[in-house]
């Protein structure tokens, strides 16, 4: 009976063994392996430096005077500019009207001396679609509208609730109007205007041509101070700026203390002894194509926001739409800072591309502080400007600004800097220190 079926059985286990080899085959052919669990548990590229930003972070003015029964007060702190701004989030603007298409100096200056009013400044120009996340519109804005000073005067408050706004660009002579409503009279006066009256007493200073200027009537006391620099991981910027880390190669020039990084087509060279980078991805820099304002404006302020690059208080300071350049200046409790070039940077320089970053140049220092502080006496606005008319060279008339920062200077110590305060004056495109400190000299010590 066993040799009957004996044959049936081998043919049955052929079978099933052609089966499972099939079938094993198949499995291997068709084999993925589920790497996502493996996935899940590496740690993300650490790339974030510091904290992200909001826009008005960035974009503030550097200046508020107020103008009331012919005396002035202002302010340069933005501590005591703030209220003001966040009252402005409730107003609503309508009814935007081009003025005129040349408005001098002259037209600006009898503007904020003619009624009640106040008026902030801004380093450079504000295109409205970057500014009305803080006076919002209810009408359509104009498209190219963008300005430098903006002027609310209050005279008619007491009629209307509404104030009248002036929007004024020195740079090219567009100056638009517009009406402001407020929510009401009490609230503006008792958290605007009486406010105003503690803010300390201004000089309007006058000039045969251009703008007046206007600056702190009597000397100050600022504080001087002493920061350690500590510097960010250079791995952290490279991580974060070229596509493919892995594959970037690195070179070392110890005699002028530089190091390369490039993947063949971006690099990034760092000065280790000013501690400041220089990124360029020449792909994008081949590029560049014109961009207006408030795009330059939020695609370079979001590039650095992805990486959390805002190693310091950076302000919108300078915008070139010929070249796609946008400069961010360093700011240390509300005094711009400056230095001599030969001892490192404190801007951070953008140039965007046709859809990235082309070049990026920026410290990697931050600031730590030390208890090494000391209080000093900085000029009053009126003998600021005496100092600066016996410069040699320097016509007061050609001067466009005046304003109170921190020079940035080194010591013996390793990795310290001063930050000593002093008048800076803007001439021909260039930032001056007055020479009060012999470390300043009087030289170019901001940015072209």
């Amino acid at each position: 009976m066993g040799l009957k079926y004996i044959e049936q059985i081998k043919s049955l286990l052929l079978f099933v063994l052609v089966f499972l080899s099939i079938t094993l085959t198949f499995s291997i052919w068709t084999y993925k392996p589920d790497y996502d669990p493996l996935e899940k548990q590496k740690p993300p590229l650490n790339v974030s430096f510091e904290k992200k930003q909001q826009l008005a972070d960035v974009v503030k003015p550097y200046r508020m005077v107020f103008h009331e029964k012919n005396s002035w007060r202002g302010t340069d702190r933005y501590e005591e500019m703030k209220n003001m701004l966040n009252r402005m989030h409730r107003w609503r603007i309508s009814n935007m009207t081009l003025v005129s298409k040349n408005a001098n100096a002259y037209k600006v200056n009898q503007l904020m001396r003619d009624a009640d009013n106040f008026t902030l400044f801004f380093p450079a120009e504000v295109p409205y679609a970057i500014f009305q996340n803080i006076l919002p519109s209810v009408d359509e804005q104009p498209k190219n509208l963008s300005f430098n000073k903006m002027v609310l005067d209050w005279e008619r408050i007491d009629d209307s609730d509404e104030l009248i706004v002036f929007f004024a660009n020195t740079a090219n002579g567009q100056l638009y109007k517009a009406k402001v409503h407020v929510d009401s009279q009490d609230d503006f006066y008792k958290h605007i205007i009486d406010k105003s009256h503690s803010l300390e007493r201004y000089i309007a200073y006058a000039r045969e041509r251009g703008n007046t200027l206007y600056l702190p009537a009597q000397e100050e006391k600022v504080m001087q101070y002493t920061y350690l620099s500590s510097s960010s991981s250079i791995d952290k910027f490279k991580n974060a700026l070229f596509t493919m880390p892995k594959r970037v190669k690195s070179s070392i020039d110890d005699t002028n203390f530089k190091e390369n990084y490039t993947d063949g087509v971006s690099m990034m060279t760092v000065n280790t002894s000013k501690k400041t980078l220089d990124y360029v991805d020449a792909n994008a820099v081949d590029n560049l194509e014109k961009t207006n304002k408030s795009s330059l404006i939020l695609n370079t302020f979001n590039f650095i926001n992805e990486h959390g690059g805002w190693t310091g208080d950076f302000r919108y300071e300078d915008v070139d739409t010929s070249n796609n350049k946008i400069m961010y200046q360093l700011y240390v409790k509300d005094y711009m800072v400056y230095t001599d070039p030969s001892v490192t940077s404190t801007a951070i320089e953008t140039v965007w591309g046709e859809t990235r970053i082309a070049r990026y140049i920026r410290p990697y220092y931050k600031l730590v502080s030390v208890p090494e502080n000391e209080t000093v006496m900085i000029e009053s606005g009126e003998r600021a400007i005496e100092e600066i008319s016996k410069q040699d060279g320097v016509d007061i008339n050609d001067v466009e600004e005046i304003r109170p920062g921190y020079y940035l200077s080194t010591n013996e110590r390793p990795n310290v800097f001063i930050l000593k305060p002093t008048w800076f004056y803007f001439i021909n495109g260039k930032w001056k220190s007055l020479p009060l400190v012999p470390s300043a000299g009087g030289e170019q010590v901001g940015l072209e």
